[in-house]
């Protein structure tokens, strides 16, 4: 649902002509990862208060979870391609 949702209202700067629209991909990005991180932080602030969790150990636990799983994800990838130093890196 959520790609979706960006291919329906982000335009796509990739296809021939679309170049003159990347600082409107680029603000509209901006304005999506904004929303997306304030529903998922009064989510995580429910399912905390639902399970009797602090709201600052759950906000440092997404914190972490949240910086690291890029980084985990581009680094499988990155694996998957051959290039194991870089992976390590």
């Amino acid at each position: 649902p959520i790609v979706l949702v960006l291919c329906i209202t982000v335009p796509d700067v990739r296809q021939p002509g679309n170049s003159r629209l990347c600082f409107l991909a680029f603000l509209l990005s901006i304005l999506w990862i904004g929303g997306f991180t304030y529903f998922m932080v009064g989510w995580a602030e429910v399912i905390g208060n639902t399970l009797g969790i602090p709201i600052v150990l759950m906000g440092l636990t997404v914190l972490a979870a949240g910086t690291s799983v890029p980084d985990l994800l581009s680094s499988i990838i990155v694996a998957r391609m051959g290039e194991g130093d870089m992976a390590v890196s």
